[in-house]
């Protein structure tokens, strides 16, 4: 039999707690009225998951940045309680058990796709245009809106990366304050 010690329940309960601020958070950034507004996000339920989809690669991201084994859990339970709070919403909705996880799947294939190919213009350093394609390649935004909203995407990773590793650990990423210039 293997002993538990409580260091192991502190941990993983630090890990649930860190998990649940980010979400928390970073859902409420994605469901600010200016992406849909101004920039472009189609305000409908495709249009607020992908939202939700952008804010979650932001932080994937910036784990990325911190590495080591607990950034990496810490993304593996970031997505994972992002493709739970999909179910949530689908089951809020009235969607029929019976097509619930083929909804779910969709919407987790999208969230892969989306997340990677944004990971990967994220990485690309400055370019706006590699964010800016892959924000309407994939229909996130409107044609017109795609470089408004790439701005976005870029101040939000300054925002990130100007919070302390151990703060992005925590699950403290700091929103808001990201409104456009009028």
């Amino acid at each position: 039999m293997i002993a538990f010690s409580g260091s192991w329940f502190r941990r993983r309960g630090a890990l649930k707690k860190a998990v649940a601020e980010a979400y928390g958070r970073l859902v409420r950034e994605a469901l600010m009225p200016v992406h849909y507004e101004v920039r472009g996000v189609a305000d409908t339920f495709e249009g607020r998951a992908q939202m939700v989809t952008v804010m979650t690669a932001l932080a994937c991201a910036r784990f990325a940045d911190v590495g080591g084994p607990l950034a990496a859990e810490l993304t593996e339970r970031l997505n994972a309680r992002v493709l739970d709070g999909f179910d949530a919403a689908f089951r809020e909705k009235g969607v029929g058990d019976h097509s619930i996880a083929r909804k779910v799947r969709t919407l987790a294939e999208g969230h892969s796709g989306l997340g990677r190919a944004l990971m990967e213009a994220l990485r690309a350093g400055d370019s706006e245009a590699a964010l800016t394609d892959v924000l309407q390649r994939n229909g996130v935004t409107s044609a017109g809106k795609a470089g408004e909203l790439a701005g976005a995407v870029r101040r939000y990773q300054a925002l990130f990366a100007g919070q302390s590793d151990t703060e992005i650990l925590s699950g403290g990423f700091a929103c808001g304050g990201n409104e456009p210039a009028v």
